[in-house]
């Protein structure tokens, strides 16, 4: 994988300039949660998304934080994807939702500080309706965040992708058009996996980076991850296509699957 290290360098010699001034773009960024402080950095990145008028940005978050709630409520001229895992949602319920943080999702924070426990801590499913209610669009992050690829059972395949989707319909009373899969490499799903989301779902957002404008197709949905911890000149270099490049044959081994 390219370290950012590698690429400070160039940025700072002023490289994101010649990337194309004038290609459209339509790209989606995956966000997660929202830490105390970050809330600038979220500012940061709209403020570069209404300076470039050649590209076109969508937010999406995944996971289901009830920080990430917090961001998309607060967005005042912008609609989000909000993607969920409704086993997260329905731990937070109950009050048993750490365990599913560090195994599930793979985070290895230690939940000790107040502040960052309620930053990662799943939103409601009130919360949820709350954002379909300001026009916002919640879509399905698998039933319990697994790894498609590695799910043996086809029922339990089944139930990870397509179950997600009928009970988020069943607690919201929306439809549910998006899914994105969990850790969004072109590793974590296979055809079976794909074969199910195609059935299922309108729309596939990966994670892996691409722009989406004028690829013939609108099924697939590349994405940039963003991190807020991230410099501004970083993400804008990832925005306009700065690794599009590096990507190239993971989107076309996608498309041939």
């Amino acid at each position: 994988m390219i370290c950012r290290d590698f690429i400070k360098p160039l940025l700072q010699k002023g490289i994101t300039p010649f990337l194309s001034q004038t290609k459209k773009q339509e790209r989606f960024a995956i966000l997660h949660e929202v830490l105390p402080g970050q809330e600038q950095s979220l500012q940061s990145i709209l403020a570069l998304i209404e300076s470039r008028p050649t590209t076109r940005v969508q937010l999406t978050f995944d996971d289901g934080f009830y920080s990430s709630y917090q961001a998309i409520k607060q967005l005042k001229n912008y609609k989000a994807i909000f993607f969920v895992c409704p086993e997260f949602i329905n731990r937070g319920e109950y009050g048993n939702w750490q365990d599913f943080f560090h195994h599930n999702l793979t985070r290895k924070e230690n939940l000790e500080d107040a502040d960052f426990v309620n930053a990662v801590r799943p939103a409601s499913w009130e919360n949820l309706r709350e954002l379909v209610k300001l026009g916002h669009t919640i879509g399905s992050h698998g039933m319990s965040h697994q790894c498609l690829s590695k799910i043996a059972s086809q029922k339990e395949l089944e139930q990870e992708i397509m179950g997600s989707a009928d009970l988020l319909e069943d607690k919201l009373q929306v439809k549910i058009n998006h899914f994105s899969n969990p850790f969004g490499n072109a590793q974590s799903f296979d055809q079976r996996a794909l074969k199910i989301i195609k059935k299922r779902y309108p729309y596939f957002f990966t994670g892996i980076r691409g722009n989406n404008f004028g690829k013939g197709e609108d099924f697939i949905k590349w994405r940039d991850t963003v991190h807020f911890y991230w410099s501004i000149d970083y993400i804008e270099f990832l925005l306009r296509g700065g690794f599009d490049w590096y990507y190239f044959f993971k989107r076309r081994h996608v498309r041939e699957m």
